[in-house]
C-alpha cells in the first residue's frame, strides 16, 4: 500500500512540447526548429486560395497524380498490336531451311606453253622437206643447240634457273594447252514455312518421328509452339479491344492474358537444352540434306531454324515485356 501511494505522489511526466514533437517526427529529419515553409505571408495567402478553388471544382487530388493515369496507354495497345499481327504474318514466312550442296565441274584454260623446235642453218631446205632422214638431223642438231644454250646462258642473263627460248630461222612450232577441271560447290536450299510444315507431315514427319527420342519431343514442341501463334495473338488482340469493365479491370484482365504470351519462349529454350543432348536420325541424312549433319544436336537445331520463327519469337518477347509494365 505505501508503495502505491509512493507512486501516485510522483509527479506526472511534463508534456511534450511542440519543438520536441517535430524534433523526432521522421526520425529526426528536423534536428532543430524546423523553418518556415513559406517565404512571405503573400506566397501562403496565394497557395490556400488555389487549394481553395480545387477544392470547389471537386478536384481532391494533386497535380500530376500517377493515380489518375491510364494504365494501359494508346502507345501500349498499338506495340501489342503490331507486334500480335506480326506474329500471324509469320506463319507464312519460312521458319525451317535446309540444304545440298551441289557440284559444277568447269573446264578452263590455264597453261598455254609454246615449245619451239629450233632447225640448224646448215640444214638444206629441201631436205627438210623431203627426207625423213634429213628430218631427223636437224632434230639432233636442234637438241644439241638447246643443250649449248642451257650450259652457256646468253650475256646479260642471271644465273636463275630460267629457260630462255632461242628462235632462228626455219622453226617449226608447237602449241601444248593445259587445262585444269575446277570445282564449283553452290549450296542449294530448301524452306518450309510454319504453315508449310503442317502440310508437309506427312513426307517430313515420316523422317522426324522415325528419329530419336529427343528429336521426336523437339517437333512435338514446335508443333504447339506453331499452334500457339495462332492462338495468342488473336487472345491478345481480344484481350486489348474486346473485354469489358472499367479501366482497372481491363488492364489486370489483359495483364493476365498477356502473360502467356511467355510460353513460346519456354518452349524454344527447352528445345534448344534439348538439342545439347542430342539424337540419331532414322534415316540417312547425307542423301536428304548435308546441312543435317550425321547426328541431331545444337547445330542442327540452329542451322534449321530461319529468320521466320526467330521474328515470331521476338514479337512474343515485347508482348510479354509489355505486359510487365501495365
Amino acid at each position: 500500500m505505501a508503495a502505491e501511494e509512493d507512486k501516485s505522489k510522483k509527479p506526472s511526466a511534463e508534456p511534450v512540447s511542440e519543438a520536441q514533437r517535430f524534433r523526432y517526427i521522421g526520425f529526426e529529419v528536423f534536428p532543430g526548429k524546423p523553418k518556415d515553409h513559406f517565404k512571405s505571408e503573400a506566397e501562403r495567402d496565394e497557395l490556400v486560395k488555389s487549394v481553395q478553388a480545387k477544392r470547389e471544382k471537386g478536384d481532391l487530388l494533386r497535380e500530376q497524380c500517377t493515380l489518375m493515369e491510364e494504365r494501359v496507354s494508346f502507345a501500349d495497345r498499338l506495340v501489342m498490336t503490331v507486334a500480335s499481327v506480326l506474329i500471324l504474318v509469320t506463319l507464312f514466312l519460312p521458319w525451317y531451311a535446309a540444304y545440298n550442296e551441289i557440284v559444277e565441274e568447269n573446264v578452263e584454260p590455264e597453261v598455254t606453253e609454246q615449245v619451239a623446235v629450233v632447225a640448224d642453218s646448215l640444214a638444206d631446205s629441201t631436205v627438210l622437206a623431203g627426207t625423213a632422214d634429213s628430218l631427223a638431223a636437224v632434230e639432233d642438231s636442234a637438241a644439241a643447240a638447246a643443250v649449248e644454250g642451257a650450259a652457256a646462258p646468253p650475256a646479260g642473263t642471271p644465273e636463275t634457273g630460267q629457260q630462255t627460248a632461242v628462235t632462228r630461222t626455219g622453226v617449226s612450232e608447237e602449241l601444248i594447252h593445259g587445262y585444269v577441271a575446277k570445282k564449283k560447290i553452290h549450296k542449294e536450299y530448301s524452306r518450309l514455312s510454319a504453315i508449310g510444315s503442317f502440310i508437309a507431315l506427312g513426307s517430313v514427319g515420316s523422317y522426324v518421328f522415325s528419329s530419336g527420342g529427343i528429336l521426336v519431343i523437339t517437333a512435338i514442341l514446335f508443333l504447339i509452339y506453331t499452334l500457339l501463334c495462332v492462338g495468342l495473338p488473336v487472345y491478345t488482340l481480344y484481350g486489348i479491344y474486346g473485354t469489358k469493365g472499367d479501366a482497372d479491370s481491363r488492364a489486370l484482365k489483359l495483364k493476365k492474358m498477356v502473360r502467356l504470351n511467355w510460353v513460346p519462349l519456354i518452349l524454344f529454350v527447352l528445345a534448344l537444352v534439348l538439342s545439347f543432348v542430342g539424337a540419331e536420325y532414322g534415316f540417312d541424312s547425307a542423301e536428304t540434306f548435308v546441312s543435317l549433319g550425321k547426328s541431331y544436336g545444337p547445330g542442327a537445331f540452329l542451322g534449321a531454324l530461319s529468320w521466320g520463327i526467330i521474328l515470331s519469337l521476338s514479337a512474343f518477347i515485347l508482348v510479354a515485356v509489355k505486359g510487365i509494365e501495365i
